[in-house]
C-alpha cells in the first residue's frame, strides 16, 4: 500500500473515533469540577470518616489522568480553635450567613484526589479572615496544589506550555466579574506572558432555582453577582482559552463560544456537610476537556456524571443525571451554540 494511501486511511480512522481517542492535535487535557468542601468545624461540625480517604475511594479514579485538574475550594483551611470572622452573630443565629473552616488534617485529600489547582476566589475564602485565607493558600501549596487567589492567578507548566489560571469573583477584593474593562485588561496582560490562559469565576445566583443562566446582572441576597454571559464572552474575546464557572451550587449550561468552551457553573462537586445536596443540588460532574495546546481551541470533551450521596459523598452516577440536565440547560439557555452533548456525555462541535 502506498504511503499516501496509508496516511489517508489513518486520518479517516481517527476522524471516526470518539473522544478521548481522537489525537489529531497536540493537546492539553483538563478535568474541572465545581465546589469542594471536605468537611468543616462550622457552622455544624462535619468531619468525614477515614480522614477523608472515603472521598478518594469513591470518586478519585475519575479525577486522575489530566494535565490540569481544577476545583473551587469553597472554604478556608483552619487550625483547630480558630474562630470564624465573616458573619455577624445575629446572622449566624438566623442561619442566613455561613462560615466554613476545614481541618488541616484533611488537606492531603486534595493531593490524593489529583487536584493541581484550586480557585480560592469565592464568598467563603475569607470566612476566617486574612489569617485563614493565608493558611489556605500555604496549605494548598504544601500539597502541590496551586491556589488561584483573589486578584491573582495560578501558574502551571504543562507539556512545555506556560499556563495561567486566573481567578475572578464578585467581592470587593476580587477582580470583579462586573468590571469588564478590568477583566479584559487582566486577561490581555496574562496572554502576553503565558501560552494559555484559563479563567475561573465565582458568580451568579444560588440554589435549586438558579439552574438557568440569564443574560443580565443577577442579584442574590442583595449582592451583585454579575452577568455571567457578558463576563464569559468578554473573557474569551480578550484571549481566555476556557472559562470555568462556580458559585450557584447547581449545574448550569455549557457554551462553545468562538471555539472556546464556557462552563457557567459546575455545581456542588464534593461538599461534605453544611451544604444541601438534595435533588438537583447534588447532581454534578467531572468535566473533561481537551484544548489545542497552541490555539487553546476546544477539541472535544466528556461529561462524567456524578451524584452526591448525603451528607456529601461523591460517586459515579449510574443514572447519568448530569448529562441529561446539561443537555436540557444548554438547549434552553444557549440554543445557538455549536456544542453537541451526546447521550453518553461526549462533547463535540457540530
Amino acid at each position: 500500500m502506498k504511503t499516501s494511501t496509508i496516511a489517508c486511511f489513518i486520518i479517516v480512522l481517527a476522524l471516526a473515533l470518539p473522544y478521548p481517542v481522537l489525537r489529531l492535535h497536540a493537546q492539553i487535557r483538563i478535568k474541572a469540577v465545581g465546589d469542594v468542601l471536605l468537611g468543616s468545624y462550622t457552622p455544624q461540625t462535619f468531619i468525614p470518616p477515614q480522614n477523608g480517604q472515603i472521598f478518594v475511594d469513591s470518586i478519585g479514579a475519575y479525577l486522575h489522568g489530566a494535565d490540569i485538574t481544577f476545583g473551587n475550594f469553597e472554604a478556608a483551611f483552619v487550625r483547630e480553635g480558630m474562630k470564624p470572622k465573616k458573619c455577624a452573630e445575629a446572622s449566624r443565629r438566623k442561619g442566613v450567613c455561613f462560615e466554613f473552616g476545614v481541618p488541616l488534617s484533611l488537606a492531603p485529600v486534595l493531593k490524593n484526589l489529583g487536584f493541581t489547582v484550586m480557585s480560592v476566589d469565592n464568598n467563603h475564602a475569607d470566612d476566617y479572615g486574612a489569617e485563614g485565607a493565608e493558611i489556605t493558600k500555604q496549605t494548598l501549596r504544601e500539597q502541590g496544589v496551586q491556589p488561584a487567589p483573589k486578584r491573582g492567578f495560578a501558574e502551571l507548566s504543562v507539556k512545555g506550555k506556560r499556563c495561567a489560571i486566573a481567578a475572578f469573583g464578585f467581592s470587593e477584593t476580587s477582580n470583579n466579574i462586573s468590571d469588564i474593562a478590568t477583566t479584559e485588561s487582566v486577561i490581555r496582560d496574562l496572554k502576553k506572558r503565558f501560552d494559555l490562559v484559563f479563567v475561573s469565576f465565582h458568580g451568579g445566583a444560588e440554589g435549586k432555582g438558579a439552574t438557568h443562566v440569564p443574560d443580565k446582572t443577577e442579584i442574590f441576597v442583595g449582592e451583585n453577582r454579575g452577568n455571567s454571559i457578558r463576563f464569559a464572552h468578554a473573557a474569551i474575546d480578550a484571549g481566555a482559552d476556557m472559562v470555568i464557572g462556580h458559585g450557584p451550587h447547581v449545574l448550569r449550561a455549557l457554551e462553545l463560544y468562538r471555539d472556546h468552551l464556557i462552563a457557567y457553573s459546575l455545581g456542588n462537586f464534593l461538599t461534605y456537610g453544611n451544604i444541601n445536596v438534595k435533588g438537583v443540588s447534588g447532581v454534578t460532574c467531572v468535566l473533561e476537556v481537551s484544548v489545542d495546546e497552541t490555539s487553546g481551541k476546544f477539541l472535544g470533551g466528556k461529561i462524567v456524571p456524578v451524584v452526591q450521596l448525603p451528607p456529601g459523598i461523591s460517586v459515579y452516577d449510574q443514572e447519568k443525571q448530569a448529562i441529561q440536565l446539561l443537555q436540557e440547560l444548554t438547549k434552553a439557555d444557549m440554543p445557538q451554540t455549536p456544542l453537541v452533548i451526546e447521550a453518553d456525555g461526549t462533547l463535540r462541535k457540530k
